[in-house]
């Protein structure tokens, strides 16, 4: 008995080979047709099924996507912006759209929904702004075939993904050159916690640049607070409040030095003629102080910009590329000679 030829066989209906696959007519609708929507594993047993029964209609390949995906701890984080930034400059130079997502609501409560965001999206690549990526999320994009990248301000390396950071040894380095060469030799500073690994790195460049003029600082200048203000602010009181107060401050982040400005200002001090600050970051509140602040600026924009380039064009799923940028140093109106005393 003669066999049907394949053109002459009749096509089997989606609700059968829905139910050879153990899923939904609609879901085969979605992998013949090229649909986003359909998890890997499933869409490829439904791809071999279609294969194994020579359906006529090949499916077609799903489309990849044109998305970039940026997950940020809380959308509060001074440095958001000139992230956003540069992955719009990288995402419109390739044709791509960028999304938002946010780990932390404005009230600081914890919201897990990004996954299902990245699950749905399936996007080209993911961005996240803090190295402490969980392994869940890590997991999710390994899952899904999905390129991640860090942008790292606390400078803690990420060994299982692409990531840009910048080079806090020589930012704190710089930072101590510029207030030798204004004269300074009585310092402080204030440092975020040493589980930031950027924040011992930065002491450390400083230290270092005073040692080349045989500098010392006292361990009692320096001052290890949190990553905020206030913090900052009542360190700077005590140390501004002593006989022999510092003639400069070394703010390891702009967030600290806005609260050096703060206990100046309650001490009746002059910034510049009586205190030299420098920071470092330059967020954009930097330049609006009163004066504007000297600080060693993370180039956020060009970083984020950068590694995703380097994400997007790269052939490999697991791209790990490392990229160091240096800070550079922005001089405005809180630096200025040594006071005579």
């Amino acid at each position: 008995m003669a066999t049907a030829s394949p053109e002459h066989r009749q096509r089997p209906k989606l609700a059968q080979i829905a139910k050879m696959a153990n899923t939904t007519a609609s879901t085969v609708s979605k992998v013949i047709n090229g649909r986003s929507g359909v998890s890997d594993e499933t869409r490829s047993r439904i791809e071999r099924i279609l294969n194994d029964l020579e359906y006529t209609k090949q499916p077609v390949r799903h489309a990849s996507s044109t998305s970039i995906t940026m997950v940020f701890e809380s959308m509060a984080n001074p440095w958001v912006l000139d992230i956003m930034q540069g992955a719009t400059d990288a995402a419109i130079a390739r044709g791509f759209t960028v999304t938002v997502c946010a780990k932390h609501s404005s009230d600081g409560e914890r919201d897990d929904s990004y996954r299902q965001a990245i699950r749905r999206a399936r996007p080209r690549a993911v961005v996240f702004d803090n190295a402490y990526v969980s392994m869940k999320d890590r997991t999710l994009c390994q899952e899904l075939g999905v390129r991640f990248a860090v942008i790292d301000p606390s400078g803690r390396p990420a060994h299982d993904c692409a990531e840009v950071r910048i080079d806090n040894w020589t930012g704190g380095f710089e930072a101590g050159c510029h207030l030798l060469g204004l004269g300074h030799r009585r310092f402080a500073v204030i440092c975020g916690p040493s589980s930031s690994t950027c924040f011992p790195a930065r002491l450390d460049g400083f230290r270092s640049a005073l040692m080349q003029e045989d500098v010392t600082l006292d361990d009692d200048m320096v001052r290890i607070g949190d990553f905020w203000s206030e913090s900052a602010r009542l360190h700077a009181l005590e140390l501004l409040s002593s006989e022999d107060r510092p003639t400069a401050i070394f703010a390891c982040s702009d967030t600290h030095a806005l609260g050096i400005y703060d206990a100046a200002h309650q001490l009746g001090l002059r910034i510049p003629e009586d205190l030299s600050i420098i920071g470092f970051d330059d967020i954009e509140s930097a330049r609006h102080l009163n004066p504007p602040l000297t600080t060693m600026r993370q180039p956020m924009a060009e970083m984020t910009s950068s590694v995703l380039s380097t994400l997007l064009s790269s052939k490999d799923a697991a791209a790990t590329s490392k990229l160091l940028f240096p800070p550079s140093l922005i001089v405005r109106g809180s630096t200025d000679a040594c006071p005579m005393r």
